[in-house]
């Protein structure tokens, strides 16, 4: 049973700052194209794009969402690889990251099919897809690509950490966590621990 979502700024909403002070015409920008210029995907596969949504799900489960309310993931991440952006490093032992995210979604569905009679990990209910991203957390899976490509570090490092950065940039997340956006040109007041100015989002947790 799929737990009922709680968040403890019920009823703010982020885009009711579009038209105030809060926000500059450059910040309006930034989130007038989060919202509506999502990319089309270039990058993976069919098959990648299916698993990497699934996988997604996993890890920041969208619940109380229509499947087209969702917060959109896979799109930006392809962008991010289609146009090859970097972050300007590496780990040593994990390949470009090209390479690592063909390996790493293989992997998953190659640990899947190991685990469950040859079931894809798309086809699996969520606790077993649960169970296939734990062996990778843990650094455990089966899968050929597995012998290339360091789990727990995929994992850890670009596969989760990506998926959590992308689910952040989107206002509808901003609103879960009371997060103001850019504060330009208004500013805060209230910098001390605790201190909330009156136009931001209130605990009501």
């Amino acid at each position: 049973m799929e737990q009922e979502f709680r968040t403890r700024y019920p009823g703010y909403n982020v885009l009711d700052k579009w038209s105030s002070p809060d926000w500059d015409d450059q910040t309006r920008e930034v989130v007038r194209k989060r919202l509506e210029e999502v990319p089309e995907i270039r990058f993976f596969t069919d098959a990648e794009a299916r698993t990497l949504a699934a996988v997604a799900e996993q890890i920041v489960p969208q619940p109380d969402r229509d499947k087209s309310a969702k917060i959109p993931i896979v799109p930006w991440i392809d962008e991010k690889l289609y146009e090859d952006s970097r972050d300007g490093y590496r780990y040593e032992e994990l390949p470009p990251q090209r390479e690592a995210w063909r390996l790493g979604l293989a992997g998953i569905d190659e640990a899947a099919r190991a685990l469950f009679d040859g079931k894809p990990f798309v086809e699996l209910d969520p606790l077993s897809q649960n169970v296939v991203l734990r062996h990778v957390e843990r650094g455990s899976p089966p899968g050929a690509s597995w012998e290339k490509l360091p789990a727990a570090r995929f994992f850890k490092s670009v596969l989760s950490i990506t998926i959590v950065k992308i689910y952040y940039a989107h206002p509808l997340a901003w609103n879960e966590i009371g997060y103001n956006g850019s504060s330009s040109p208004r500013g805060h007041v209230r910098k001390w621990e605790g201190g909330v100015d009156p136009w931001e989002a209130q605990d009501g947790g």
